[in-house]
């Protein structure tokens, strides 16, 4: 069982027993000092035997039904809120060995992404993480309660918020993907290839096909509401096509699989379900996030630990560890690569300060490679910057000598880092002497081997797994998108 489902049972139980505790008068009556039900009464029961006929009497018996009113009582029912909360998830994990209470959106969760990284943590710090993965909104609720000792999460206005409130002292970056509308591949609203979500969203609700909702405050939910308010529609429960499920990600999307809906989605948890989405496809927002045209399904998550000055209680220290791990060039480089093995490009993109200050620093020596054209930021990649990225090693056929082993950076990530514009459609690669050759940029993000290999002289080449051995270039030098 995961910890995240150990919390969410012992959660469960408490409020059952609490609820029943609340409303079952009999046991409740119980704590009442005795004199609020008088006892010297029973002592004159021998009086009967004057008068038989009023026997009954003790059939008033009834006055005790009267016990329920100290239920009113403040004193049973307040003491368990006022308590450290028998409720409180703090509470339900208790005080054995070293816990790290991690709040944090589903798709950290759905997406394999936390699996995949927090056992790193784990045996480093010596501490077990206690995952909480609900919606956004929840999960910052959580830590304004002191329920929780970080939060990883994804909506920047409410993570604001909760700073300026002081629940936490600071927010860092960490990482980004995009959010992306999803639907039936018959697309009944006709949205494809729509650029902006709000035309997509205006589409769907002209023709009012289904639309599927988290409907659970989450980050996702608030960017949905966020673009419905563009168009002034504040969807209600009395619109027929318009489902809010109060669910996570991944049974969102296996409702919208089943009933043919529209969703809006964060491409990571997409990812990762797709398989078994089958009645779905990726409707507005491309292939991958270069070919999102639409800037505002930007999606960045940030974490902040917990303020002790405000919550004692929370694990100060260990938030702080968590804080400065995750930021870290060595995970970043992590986060950077989850995914791309299976898909072909990252579900998260690396983007603490950390990891920016290393792509982007000055090193010693010229430019190894520039990266130019169409995109949104010009890399010019000293032979260190390069070696400071996620270096993998593949075996690669090259189609003229066969195979041998290659490493080096793979290509999907200078394009992501470059942040590619929606309307390129060719890279251009240059080779010292001047040599230069074409590949669709199609092409290139869907291989998911394709790497600028660093040679052991210093030098640099492509190497394009399963492409003509041209596009192989020697003394690699400058890629320009086009």
């Amino acid at each position: 069982m995961s910890s995240s489902s150990f919390i969410r049972g012992l959660l469960l139980i408490v409020i059952v027993l609490g609820f029943a505790a609340a409303c079952a008068p009999a046991p409740t009556a119980t704590p009442v000092p005795p004199t609020a039900v008088p006892a010297a009464k029973p002592t004159d029961a021998p009086k009967p035997t004057v008068a038989p006929t009023t026997a009954p009497a003790p059939t008033k018996a009834p006055e005790p039904t009267k016990a329920p009113e100290p239920t009113k009582a403040p004193a049973p029912t307040t003491a368990p809120t006022a308590a450290p909360t028998p409720t409180s998830i703090r509470a339900a994990i208790g005080t054995s060995g070293c816990h790290l209470i991690l709040s944090t959106t589903t798709s950290t969760a759905d997406s394999g992404l936390l699996a995949a990284i927090l056992p790193d943590y784990e045996k480093k710090f010596n501490c077990k993480v206690d995952v909480v993965a609900v919606g956004t909104g929840q999960a910052i609720a959580i830590g304004q309660k002191g329920d929780a000792d970080v939060l990883l999460v994804h909506d920047r206005p409410s993570e604001d918020k909760f700073v300026a409130d002081k629940n936490a002292r600071e927010r860092f970056d960490v990482m980004y993907n995009d959010f992306i509308i999803v639907g039936p591949k018959n697309d009944p609203a006709k949205i494809t290839g729509m650029k902006l979500a709000k035309d997509a969203f205006k589409a769907i609700v002209d023709t009012k096909s289904a639309f599927a909702s988290r409907g659970d405050k989450s980050g996702t939910n608030s960017k949905e509401l966020s673009i419905w308010a563009t168009l002034n529609i504040t969807p209600t429960k009395e619109m027929a096509w318009y489902n809010a499920l109060g669910q996570g990600m991944g049974d969102t999307l296996i409702f919208a699989n089943e009933k043919g809906a529209y969703t809006l989605a964060d491409r990571a948890t997409w990812l990762a379900q797709q398989a078994k989405l089958t009645g779905l496809t990726v409707l507005v927002g491309g292939a991958n996030i270069s070919q999102n045209a639409d800037k505002d399904l930007f999606n960045p998550y940030g974490v902040m630990a917990v303020n002790p000055d405000k919550f004692p209680g929370v694990k100060s220290d260990l938030a702080t560890s968590f804080v400065k791990w995750i930021t870290s060039v060595e995970q970043q480089k992590v986060i950077g690569n989850f995914g791309v093995d299976k898909f072909g490009s990252p579900l998260f993109y690396a983007d603490s300060q950390e990891w920016r200050n290393q792509a982007q620093a000055p090193t010693s020596g010229a430019p190894a490679l520039t990266v130019t054209g169409a995109v949104g930021k010009e890399l010019k990649l000293t032979l260190d910057a390069l070696k400071g990225m996620n270096v993998v090693k593949l075996n690669l056929e090259h189609p003229k000598t066969g195979k041998q082993d290659y490493q080096g950076v793979r290509l999907s990530a200078l394009l992501d880092q470059a942040q590619v514009k929606a309307e390129a459609t060719k890279l251009l690669l240059t080779a010292s002497d001047g040599f230069t050759t074409e590949v669709a940029l199609a092409d290139a993000r869907k291989c998911a081997d394709c790497l600028v290999a660093i040679n052991a002289d210093g030098t640099l080449a492509t190497a394009m797994a399963g492409m003509a051995s041209n596009t192989w270039v020697k003394n690699f030098v400058k890629l320009e998108i086009k």
